[in-house]
């Protein structure tokens, strides 16, 4: 197990290649902007800037030596080459920005579109990740001012779609991964956050950084992928060369920094986001460094490791995933352009591969290369400025797949790759302001008919009739009125990636006691069942055969906090808070109970873990909490779980609080999770979406105790500390509905929703009296009923049961379980369960997981000390061959989204998911034949009973005439007595 997180590639070891491998010979320009990386590499070719800085060298990537004058040039700028780049999404495909303000692109090594973007000179250009024929260009306007601009080359005419303009000037900018959003970084050591496809957006940043680097100094920014974080680099006021890592979500200071030896030049980023490795470079020196730039990591951007160039460096890149040695463990390849490294030897282009080590490399070593991206467009433009979510194509890298992965996703994005009229030689020849008809429809996405400004400006505030929608541009703008540096702010921003987009929806698991499901249609709310009388008085509690039970449980955490629970079950996993350094959490298969293992598999958070809790969605991830501020997502390999397996961080979010107490997925919505957080003076809610921050709930100084998503997912019950209150909040609108008194004791009480219009509360009242009470959402002056249960000083934590409308109590520290069932507005209490061992938590299966063929109405797993036992509770009935629909009606299926995050961002309501638990071999109640009567009549009846009567009397008679013949004397007999 591991105790820390530590990136696995921190042992890499990076050389140069041999010289057989360079690219020597070369002529090139050495006057490069500070703000570009001085080399582009694409699948297919390098690109360098040659001699005289208006053209470029395009140099076959698998033809190393001296290529001298083989190498194709790329002419067509009216000025001075400043920045140029390549696109992920398409090789052969470059755009160069010049000192005249144009930007020209090449398709295949032949110039396609060329066009003024700016007024003065380019600072920098970079390609869309995500949308084909998308272009961001920078320039500076003035020495105190910068603008960007967005252009669709494929466009009939060119005329920017969005831009901006930045105080300070622009040193560089860059894309995230996955489209959204564009940072900037500034002159005053800042860097700047925009998301273009917002309306409103214009000369409005979304995010600030905080001033890290010194101001007048050069800087860089990157994104890392599509994750939340970008890296900046800069120079301090004693030009010291730096790097930091910030968290998009709280921009007031970074993540982590790096220092390095002082210059006059700032260091150049590279990122893979598939190994998490940051490389640094700078011009003008001999030394790359690189450092582990995962966030999660225990010691982000710490250094590993450097390698020492033979001369000054002039550029440097990072080559394709595809185009790696993969069978000899290269993780990566960084390229340097060098100075002069000898007497007319001129400049070259130095490989240098990254080998992770092994002890064998005659197999593909799949734990080192994870599917990457694919060199293809992921969306149409259309959909990008619909904000429709993004899935990135990856592809395989083994050798003997990656081919086939490659076309399979290339038939599966075929609608991106349609072919459009090549460029008209006259109007390639025209100059600036020619009309763009790009060679191939990687520049060709379906162009949009009006502008995109309009278009947002005039969209509605209210998104309800589209509800793919995102938020509306209100709640966007009171997110960009946040104030830079705060610690905790309201909304950072308003859009981010979506789970949905990422992660196709999963086939369910297969489990062998699940029953068939026959899905119905949805419903038009959750309601608990009308009835006048207890069902369920009869209920009886049981315990599975040993077998089936999880024994030798070693180093459960028996000080787990009382406010959540320390096992959670779901479909396939079951999850259980361990002891030991690093906040350990194991993690067990479903179907394989018995004896555990010595050594189980267990996910090492990095500190103490505070709340577990398992994707509804996502049977395969499991989430952690704990006390460093962190909520992290991990995947579980679908491997045996046994020894020293590597749980894959998922998802990583770095609250902006002090402490996180609570994490609660969203009931209907995919990636929507609510988190419980404090800060010095005040507890709040935030609600993320994926990794953003949307929501901040219920923020008070009073102290929250635990709080609970409504079924639908529209509102969240809370209950506080000080002010001992019970309070329901709109998730979305942040606004309090309704607010009465809880319990009178200020120690732990916990929430369950009995649908969406009750809600049960079990705490204590004065005296240590343990309690449960029954709330009406609609009015929370007084409970409706409440129940006192004994003194204890042990915490109740309900299980709530809709469809039956019973609360199951698991009475933490006891050997019992207490169940009540609603009846109209009263609690009426039913028989308890009584296990051998006292209980350290109680997590419920689904409905769809009961064996409703045994009448039974809930599955659960009991933790104790040393085991984790199978439960179960069932209900005697007449006719137990027949599938009892009275009781077990449709219920909602919590494993399915009911509805789409986006749609729910936007205000749209879910609707439940219904299923029918009746199994394919069974038949209802309501449909089964009438149980047979035998016809009597009152008459035969009475007749036969008065006739019974006679005979039993005439019978009784008869022998105490018999009994009077044998005791009377006989007449023969002489008497003993004298007359």
């Amino acid at each position: 197990m591991r105790l820390a997180k530590f990136n696995k590639y921190r042992n890499a070891t990076a050389s140069l290649a041999t010289r057989e491998a360079w690219y020597s010979d070369l002529a090139l320009d050495g006057s490069d902007s500070l703000s570009a990386d001085g080399l582009a590499i694409d699948g297919h070719s390098l690109y360098v800037k040659a001699t005289g800085g208006n053209s470029l060298q395009a140099i076959d990537l698998n033809c190393p030596g001296k290529v001298g004058s083989q190498t194709t040039t790329l002419s067509g700028p009216a000025g001075r080459i400043v920045d140029w780049t390549t696109a992920l999404h398409h090789d052969n495909l470059v755009a160069a920005a010049d000192s005249q303000g144009s930007v020209t692109v090449w398709q295949d090594c032949i110039r396609t579109v060329r066009f003024d973007a700016h007024a003065s000179a380019c600072v920098s250009v970079r390609f869309h990740p995500t949308v084909a024929g998308v272009l961001a260009t920078s320039a500076n306007s003035g020495p105190t001012s910068g603008e960007i601009r967005l252009w669709n080359v494929s466009a009939d005419t060119q005329t920017p779609f969005w831009h901006t303009n930045i105080d300070n000037g622009i040193d560089s900018m860059s894309i995230r991964g996955d489209g959204q959003l564009l940072a900037a970084s500034t002159r005053a050591g800042t860097c700047a956050i925009f998301d273009p496809r917002l309306a409103g957006s214009i000369d409005s940043a979304v995010g600030v950084t905080g001033a890290f680097h010194a101001a007048g100094r050069p800087t860089r920014v990157l994104w890392t992928g599509e994750a939340p974080f970008l890296i900046t680099t800069g120079q301090s006021k004693m030009r010291e060369r730096s790097a930091a890592l910030w968290d998009q979500r709280n921009l007031a200071k970074p993540l982590a920094s790096l220092q390095l030896q002082p210059s006059t030049k700032t260091l150049i980023p590279f990122y893979d986001e598939d190994t998490r490795l940051a490389y640094f470079a700078e011009k003008g020196d001999v030394i790359i460094h690189w450092a582990d730039g995962d966030p999660s990591s225990a010691t982000p951007l710490a250094q590993l490791g450097s390698v020492v160039l033979p001369a000054p460096i002039s550029g440097c890149a990072l080559l394709p995933k595809p185009q790696l040695g993969v069978m000899r463990g290269e993780i990566a390849r960084v390229h340097a352009v060098v100075e002069s490294v000898g007497a007319g030897q001129g400049a070259a282009i130095v490989p240098i591969p990254h080998i992770a080590p092994r002890r064998t490399y005659l197999d593909f070593h799949s734990d080192l290369f994870p599917d990457t991206r694919a060199p293809l467009p992921a969306q149409s433009f259309e959909c990008w400025l619909d904000q429709e979510p993004v899935c990135i194509p990856k592809m395989a890298l083994d050798p003997a797949k990656s081919a086939d992965s490659l076309a399979s996703l290339r038939r599966t994005y075929c609608s991106l790759l349609t072919r459009s009229v090549p460029v008209d030689a006259a109007d390639s020849a025209a100059g600036h302001g020619s009309r763009a008809e790009p060679e191939d429809a990687m520049l060709n996405p379906p162009a949009k008919s009006e502008n995109h400004l309009s278009k947002l400006a005039s969209a509605p505030a209210g998104l309800e009739d589209k509800q793919h929608k995102m938020p509306s541009a209100t709640a966007t703008a009171s997110a960009n009125k946040q104030a830079v540096g705060h610690h905790k702010p309201k909304v950072q921003l308003a859009v981010d990636e979506q789970a949905v987009g990422h992660h196709e929806p999963k086939v369910k698991p297969v489990v062998a006691d699940q029953l068939a499901r026959t899905p119905t249609k949805q419903s038009s709310g959750w309601k608990l069942p009308e009835t006048d009388h207890a069902r369920f008085k009869y209920l009886e509690g049981f315990a599975y055969r040993p077998t089936d039970h999880f024994t030798n449980l070693l180093n459960v955490n028996l000080r787990f906090s009382q406010q959540n629970d320390p096992v959670r079950v779901g479909p396939k996993h079951i999850a259980v808070s361990l002891k030991g350094a690093g906040g350990q959490v194991g993690v067990f298969c479903r179907d394989s109970p018995g004896r555990v293992p010595d050594n189980p598999a267990t996910i090492a958070h990095g500190a103490d873990v505070v709340d577990i809790e398992l994707d509804p969605f996502d049977p395969e991830v499991v989430a952690t909490a704990g006390v460093d501020g962190r909520l992290q997502m991990w995947r579980v390999p679908d491997i045996p779980l046994v020894g020293e397996v590597t749980f894959e961080l998922e998802e990583y979010i770095h609250v902006t609080a002090d402490r996180i107490h609570q994490v609660r997925f969203h009931p209907c919505a995919r990636g929507v999770v609510a988190v419980l957080v404090s800060d010095i003076d005040a507890y709040s809610i935030y609600v993320y979406s994926g990794l953003m921050l949307h929501f901040i709930v219920g923020e008070t100084s009073d102290g929250i105790h635990s709080f609970e998503w409504s079924p639908n997912g529209d509102h969240i019950a809370l209950t506080t500390k000080k002010s001992r209150l019970l309070r329901i909040y709109d998730a979305r609108s942040q606004d309090l509905l309704v607010s009465g008194p809880a319990m009178d004791s200020i120690r732990p009480s916990r929430i369950a929703w009995l649908g969406n219009y009750r809600i049960c509360l079990a705490g204590f009242s004065t005296g240590s009296r343990r309690q449960l009470a029954l709330y009406s959402t609609d009015d929370l002056s007084r409970p409706l009923s409440t129940v006192t249960i004994d003194v204890g000083p042990g915490v109740l934590v309900p299980i709530s049961d809709a469809d039956c409308g019973i609360i199951y109590l698991d009475d933490r520290g006891s050997r019992l379980t207490h169940a009540f069932e609603v009846v109209g507005d009263q609690l009426i209490e039913l028989p308890k369960f009584e296990s051998p061992l006292p209980s350290l938590g109680m997590a419920a299966l689904p409905k769809a997981y009961s064996n409703v063929a045994r009448c039974e109405v809930l599955r659960a797993y009991r933790l104790s000390s040393q085991s984790l036992e199978l439960v179960g509770f069932r209900v005697p009935r007449k006719r137990p061959e027949f599938f009892q629909d009275a009781i077990f009606p449709d219920t909602v299926d919590t494993e399915t989204p009911s509805v789409d995050t986006l749609a729910w961002l936007g205000g749209a309501a879910a609707l439940p998911l219904l299923i029918n638990l009746c199994p394919p071999d069974m038949k209802p109640l309501s449909e089964a034949p009438p149980v047979p009567v035998r016809q009597r009549t009152f008459a035969v009846e009475t007749e036969q009973t008065a006739n019974n009567t006679k005979d039993a009397i005439s019978a009784m008679l008869s022998r105490v005439d018999e009994l009077d013949e044998k005791q009377a004397p006989s007449p023969d007999s002489g008497s003993d007595w004298d007359d």
